[in-house]
């Protein structure tokens, strides 16, 4: 507890919260494919190893306020699958949760993939690790108590919707609810949560064709409907390609529409599926009202590659690795990678209206954590870390973890420059009492090596 109270003051310390304003940051499908389940398995330690995959994206979503995944698999338990009825282990929902993500969307055509079972332990799960979640529910009563999910941050009060335009011919039974796309429904929940005085409403839609790069009519007709009865911002996934994103003006209120964010994790390999698109947006508060502030896009790319035990998929925003480490991206994947961003940027260029793109190569803060992931960095090992520390909401956004080539998995402490700076964060945590048995390591792509003093 001395050592979660000092984490505490210095985050205090070092962070400033805007008062009525709110971010968030919207991500595509994340899948896992059989290829991806396989890849993940460690031998030695009988688990799966995802967080190397999310660290380069890790430092981009922790930019907003609220980080919104779409989670397009069940959390059923063993047997783990891949398409058509996925399973996925439960290391990918806590991989979620440590990265950044604190609201998982539940509702999509894979809702049901695993029967009433399904649908009760990916809801278990997610409970087990706080995360706040949508679109799924145990019975109509829970239903009626959290639904829709409001968010209250920052002076400000947010609904937040999900639904999806069916389950592939899978149903569950009462008292299972799963938020199908219905105008009677939606028109309902609009009204409630008008009724809890929200600021600001958010209608995620899994809707669309597989594989489009513009909206069909079932999209455009839906779309129209959520507006007309007072959503003010209109979120969509499903096809799996990214499709433009729109900023509107609708009875003088600016209104936001993500036709398709893509796949955010997948194994997928066709040229428009290999990646996604991430979408950033704020609200403020302007006199009475609020009103739609930034809205930015980053485009993401899903790199296969084995490091020694493990196979990651590595989510990138786009940035020249190669310059520091001249393996990681091999010749022909990079230019499956920059096609992926030219196809997409021309795409956007057509059909986009009134949002800005960011790139990761402008902020000195993320270059330089990503030259130190490619090459090397210190930090401070702890050598009795679990992932419940990891997970912690107060003191896992200041650790991470990493696997070696052998497929031995290290929770630590700090990316640090220097030796200099790694002792000083050993301090630190020694003065905390985290655990005595903390050491300063030096990590490479595949390794961690402690450091003799």
């Amino acid at each position: 507890m001395q050592w979660l109270s000092s984490f505490l003051i210095l985050f205090f310390a070092f962070t400033t919260y805007s008062q009525d304003e709110l971010s968030f940051l919207f991500v595509g499908d994340v899948m896992q494919h059989d290829g991806q389940i396989n890849a993940a398995y460690n031998k030695n330690t009988k688990s799966y190893d995802y967080e190397d995959g999310f660290k380069f994206i890790k430092p981009v979503i922790n930019e907003y306020d609220i980080k919104v995944a779409n989670l397009e698999v069940t959390l059923a338990g063993k047997p783990y699958k891949g398409y058509p009825q996925f399973s996925a282990p439960d290391e990918l929902a806590q991989t979620l949760v440590s990265t950044g993500f604190n609201l998982i969307l539940t509702a999509n055509n894979h809702s049901c993939d695993r029967g009433a079972k399904g649908v009760i332990r990916t809801l278990d799960v997610l409970d087990e690790l706080g995360v706040a979640h949508t679109g799924t529910f145990r019975n109509q009563a829970e239903r009626d108590k959290t639904y829709p999910l409001m968010i209250e941050q920052n002076g400000l009060k947010v609904a937040m919707l999900n639904y999806t335009y069916g389950t592939n011919g899978l149903k569950v039974n009462p008292p299972l609810i799963v938020n199908y796309i219905d105008s009677a429904v939606i028109r309902k929940d609009i009204e409630k949560a008008k009724s809890l005085n929200a600021d600001y409403i958010v209608c995620n839609m899994h809707w669309g064709k597989e594989y489009l790069h513009l909206p069909d009519s079932y999209q455009k007709k839906w779309e129209a409907f959520c507006y007309e009865v007072g959503a003010d911002m209109v979120i969509g996934g499903h096809p799996h390609t990214v499709q433009p994103i729109v900023r509107k003006t609708i009875n003088n209120e600016e209104k936001l529409t993500v036709w398709s964010m893509g796949n955010f994790v997948s194994n997928m390999s066709i040229r428009y599926t290999r990646g996604g698109v991430m979408i950033g947006a704020s609200i403020k508060k302007q006199g009475d009202n609020v009103v739609l502030d930034k809205t930015e896009h980053c485009l993401v790319y899903v790199l296969k590659k084995q490091e020694g035990a493990i196979k990651q998929y590595y989510i990138l925003p786009e940035f020249d690795y190669n310059a520091y480490r001249s393996d990681f991206i091999p010749a022909d994947i990079q230019a499956q990678m920059d096609e992926f961003f030219l196809d997409s940027r021309n795409l956007f260029a057509e059909h986009n209206v009134g949002i800005s793109e960011k790139t990761v190569s402008t902020n000195p803060t993320t270059v330089e954590l990503y030259k130190r992931y490619l090459s090397s960095y210190y930090a401070v090992l702890i050598p009795d870390g679990t992932d419940v520390l990891l997970q912690d909401k107060n003191i896992g956004s200041f650790l991470h973890e990493t696997v070696d080539a052998n497929g031995k998995n290290y929770i630590l402490s700090g990316v640090c420059a220097t030796l200099d700076q790694a002792q000083g964060n050993l301090q630190f945590i020694n003065d905390c009492k985290l655990t005595e048995k903390a050491i300063i390591v030096k990590v490479t792509p595949t390794s961690v090596t402690p450091i003799l003093e």
